[in-house]
């Protein structure tokens, strides 16, 4: 059986991360522990947390002194996980997630392989599901939408189309599990990304390592949806700007690095 842990981000809604929680204790699966991490919440999210679970040793909850980010915070828990759990697998899971699947793990392990960086499920909506994201590759693409956001902070001055030659599919990242092959190669998510863009981050890191990310589509976990960044900026248009302003850029710099390291393996291909 493999060592597998949890990792559960927290940000003011304690109440969705305990209905989290609660739903992978009456999973099938046994993990060796879910490590909640408050991610600096300044309102009793870290103590009601932490008095709930006080006499569970299958629950760490840990805190940051101040809101660092998605990516940052999450890999103070997979750092610890790694560390004092011995995980070999780490399955990120958003606070606002349900597992309604009770073999969701089991599902997700049985098409690992050798050279799968990442594993994720299928995504059930209030109104709907949803597979892999969609999105653009190539440099053109990437930077169009940097461009885009650009313009939308000033006003909308310009809006260049995007060019869509190249889809990708692009694990959701309300519930990513990272295998033993992607922490031979990194510790975590990139941690310059405070909000957004970080799957595709992560795809792009896969790709430069020659890792594959695979997609299971029949196991599923509920997403309520953007429940912490409703509590904690009521989804506001010019605050998702300015984030998505903030790391798209870092996803510019990731699929440079991937096509770079395209064009070099193939011109040694070539010799």
């Amino acid at each position: 059986m493999s060592n597998i842990a949890i990792v559960i981000l927290n940000y003011l809604n304690y109440e969705d991360t305990v209905e989290c929680v609660e739903s992978i204790l009456h999973m099938h699966y046994s993990i060796c522990g879910i490590v909640v991490v408050d991610n600096g919440s300044p309102n009793r999210s870290y103590i009601n947390l932490r008095e709930r679970y006080k006499n569970n040793d299958a629950v760490t909850i840990l805190r940051s002194n101040k809101n660092i980010g998605y990516a940052k915070g999450n890999n103070i828990g997979i750092e610890y996980a790694r560390k004092q759990y011995k995980a070999d697998f780490v399955l990120i899971a958003n606070n606002d997630t349900v597992f309604i699947d009770e073999h969701y793990i089991d599902g997700l392990l049985n098409r690992y392989q050798k050279g799968i960086g990442v594993l994720g499920g299928k995504i059930i909506l209030q109104d709907g599901e949803q597979g892999p994201l969609i999105c653009y590759g190539g440099i053109k693409a990437i930077l169009f939408r940097f461009l885009n956001v650009i313009s939308a902070q000033c006003g909308s001055c310009f809006d260049f189309v995007i060019d869509k030659s190249i889809p990708i599919k692009v694990l959701h990242g309300c519930s990513l599990m990272f295998t033993p092959d992607f922490f031979k190669r990194y510790n975590g998510f990139y941690p310059k990304t405070f909000l957004y863009n970080e799957e595709e981050i992560i795809y792009y890191m896969c790709k430069c390592k020659k890792l594959r990310q695979q997609y299971v589509s029949d196991v599923r976990i509920f997403h309520k949806e953007d429940r912490s960044s409703l509590m904690s900026f009521q989804n506001d248009e010019q605050v998702i700007n300015k984030y998505d302003l903030q790391s798209v850029k870092y996803a510019i710099w990731w699929a440079f690095k991937y096509y770079i390291f395209q064009h070099m393996v193939r011109s040694i291909d070539r010799l």
